[in-house]
């Protein structure tokens, strides 16, 4: 006898977020940016996608700032 013969089966969860509204142009251009710095700072949105993907937000309409621990402004310098 197995354990995974005993554990129960998941189920998929509803998702978490409500349905996005559309973007006005000047959120579309925030969002933008957004995009532009995040990558400018890490190079690559593998990060974003994957909490995209998790259902924890819609997109870059959801980040509301970039910054680097290496960011003298935060203390971290």
């Amino acid at each position: 006898m197995s354990y995974q013969d005993q554990k129960p089966r998941r189920t998929a969860q509803a998702p978490v977020l409500p349905n996005a509204s559309p973007l006005t142009p000047a959120q579309r251009e925030r969002a933008a940016r957004m995009r532009d710095q995040w990558r400018a700072a890490f190079g690559d949105d593998v990060f974003i996608r994957d909490l995209v993907d998790a259902g924890l937000i819609h997109g870059w309409r959801d980040v509301l700032s970039v910054t680097t621990t290496e960011d003298p402004d935060h203390g971290h310098a």
